[in-house]
């Protein structure tokens, strides 16, 4: 297989993960559908393939989320398993939607919003150029900037099952406040980075961690580009560390090798804000496992 991912994590967490336009939306029609005791299957859906959004297996997000919300506050580890090397960080990261921003005519994102100060558990987080990829537009890989977001690098200090709170001042004087607590720590037994899966046998997925919402998020993966393709997110009613995807599912699949299942441990809530901004706002707190795998 491939070496899949990230070789090293440079300052501010490899461009902060290329959080803008590294993936694309799914082109798969599906009805939700149970497809065991324990796991319902969804189509992966973006509103406008115009728009760039954060990967899911760096971002924790789904696309169509990223785009409905006014903003968000995550807070994430995450872990790439591509068999051959495992890599970790850990972030927070803060966005407020602000003007739609239009290349050529087309709607590409909207700009990050300047609210003030803001700090993490008493710590200032770094204000940060927002990007927003352009993809190839102008025959080459291309963004631009627009605004800004906010971001702190955790990988020293993450805790699991741990509460954090943001507080969004102006002038030094608090307006907003809002906590969220991060699940325990996870840990993916089944598949591991690097398996090879058969399309024509069942897959057992196994995982430990509690107190959150577990999902998988199934992915293309495009070595070359490092491109990822959310198709499906795989729901789990009740997280008891086992969940079955049938042939019958994998089989339908489309015919390349690689591939990439997120398994997303979340708390998430929304909030209604009126300042600094006003709309409805993501607040989640997730810890990440990405397995890099082939379908054959």
């Amino acid at each position: 297989m491939h070496t899949i991912i990230l070789r090293h994590l440079p300052a501010f967490i490899l461009g902060f993960l290329l959080l803008a336009g590294c993936q694309k939306p799914a082109d798969i029609a599906l009805t939700p559908e149970v497809i065991d005791d324990n796991l319902e299957v969804l189509a992966v859906a973006l509103p406008d393939s115009n728009i760039a959004v954060s990967s899911v297996d760096s971002s924790g997000v789904l696309p169509e989320d990223q785009v409905n919300y006014n903003g968000s506050f995550v807070v994430q580890s995450v872990t790439w398993d591509a068999g051959s090397s495992v890599l970790s960080a850990a972030y927070s990261r803060v966005f407020f939607a602000d003007s739609i921003v239009r290349v050529l005519g087309r709607r590409v994102g909207t700009g990050g919003m300047d609210v003030g100060t803001l700090s993490l558990n008493g710590s200032l987080m770094v204000k940060w150029p927002y990007r927003i990829s352009l993809g190839r537009i102008f025959g080459v890989d291309t963004s631009i900037t627009r605004g800004v977001e906010y971001l702190v690098d955790l990988t020293q200090s993450y805790q699991s099952d741990h509460a954090y709170s943001w507080t969004v001042m102006t002038r030094l004087v608090p307006v907003f406040t809002v906590s969220i607590q991060t699940p325990e720590d996870l840990t993916v037994l089944s598949p591991r980075g690097g398996a090879v899966i058969p399309r024509t046998k069942d897959l057992d997925i196994r995982w430990n961690g509690g107190k959150g919402k577990m999902s998988v998020i199934v992915s293309q993966y495009d070595p070359p580009t490092r491109t990822v393709k959310p198709i499906l997110e795989l729901r789990v009613k009740a997280n008891n560390g086992k969940a079955v995807v049938p042939a019958k599912l994998l089989s339908t699949l489309p015919q390349q090798r690689y591939f990439v299942l997120t398994f997303i441990l979340a708390n998430r809530k929304e909030v209604t804000v009126t300042q600094p901004a006003t709309g409805t706002i993501l607040v989640q707190a997730a810890a990440v496992h990405n397995c890099y795998v082939e379908v054959r």
